[in-house]
């Protein structure tokens, strides 16, 4: 009888692990579902003013601010409305692509649920054949049992939990080390644009070519967006961690202050020196959250450490009971 428990407790851990991952799943999906809204609402704020970069009216734009300057201090009303289109010409056919991403992702996750069906009534068939088991033993070791196997059950889930909290923690780093070096990508490649884009001259020369086909530029814009998409991918695995608390709202994308801020240095500054400071900020900010992160996996894994003795010791206990003897470990 004493063999039928421990293999029935078995079965029972095995469901609360697939159990526990079947939670942290449904907060990625939670958490692509509120992203997919946010991205939504930017979508339908610029549908108005969308047109694609190569499209937009350069000569005209340069004319009009450089008249609206002439009467205002501050960048006018005209210049702001170009911004905006600028901003949309470079951001909303990303996120487009980054909606379809996001969307095929929690198609995927939702398919896996189907994995986990049954397990619930599994887990409490065996919880029920459990207590018979218990019943057929004597009292007094199947009092031993319950007790310790309660204390071993609350150890175990809170081990489970912090097994899970180290597998997401470590993508989440993953991802967070891959942000910090395509920031640094765009911040090379907008050094190389620096020295060879000369925005006066473009200027002068009405408007030729484009800013991002085969440039520099185009290749910053795109080190941005690879920047963007892996936050979004530490920031689904940290929403999962259940054992550590994270603050999340510098979380936001950069996309947006990275065309404004170029718009403003082409038809404003003549020279791209804003974008360059934007981004080397972007990238202190994106280092220090990374060591933010792996100090608090560091916490993790001591903490993770001290359950797993725990865990060992209650295992021990459980030997002793079911042989029928009381275990001082």
């Amino acid at each position: 009888m004493v063999r039928k428990i421990e293999k029935i407790e078995k079965e029972m851990g095995y469901c609360e692990i697939k159990l526990e991952k079947k939670r942290r799943l449904r907060r990625q999906v939670m958490f692509l579902d509120a992203d997919l809204e946010v991205l939504e609402e930017f979508s339908r704020s610029y549908e108005g003013c969308y047109r694609s970069l190569s499209e937009l009216p350069y000569p005209k734009i340069g004319n009009q601010v450089a008249a609206e300057r002439q009467s205002l201090e501050e960048p006018g009303p005209y210049f702001m409305r170009c911004k905006d289109d600028f901003i949309a010409a470079g951001a909303v056919e990303m996120v487009g692509e980054e909606m379809k991403l996001l969307r095929r992702e929690k198609e995927d996750i939702e398919a896996r649920f189907e994995t986990f069906s049954g397990l619930v009534r599994k887990r409490d068939l065996l919880l029920e054949e459990k207590q018979e088991a218990l019943q057929s033993i004597a009292p007094i070791q199947s009092t031993r049992l319950r007790k310790v196997g309660e204390d071993f059950k609350k150890t175990e889930e809170e081990w489970h939990g912090l097994t899970e909290d180290s597998i997401n923690m470590d993508e989440a780093i993953g991802y967070l080390s891959r942000n910090v070096d395509y920031l640094e990508s765009a911040s090379n490649f907008l050094t190389a644009a620096k020295g060879a884009f000369d925005v006066e001259g473009w200027i002068d020369g009405d408007y030729e070519g484009t800013l991002f086909r085969h440039s520099n530029i185009g290749r910053a814009r795109e080190m941005v967006y690879g920047a963007n998409r892996n936050l979004k991918l530490a920031q689904k695995e940290l929403v999962c961690v259940v054992s550590l608390e994270f603050d999340l709202t510098d979380f936001e994308p950069f996309m947006v202050n990275f065309l404004g801020s170029l718009f403003h240095d082409i038809f404003i500054g003549g020279r791209l020196h804003t974008i360059l400071d934007l981004v080397e900020e972007a990238i202190v900010d994106s280092r220090s959250r990374l060591k933010v992160v792996q100090k608090k996996r560091e916490q993790l894994r001591k903490k993770a450490e001290r359950t797993e003795k725990a865990r060992a010791r209650l295992f021990q206990r459980i030997g002793g009971e079911k042989r029928g003897r009381l275990s001082l470990n």
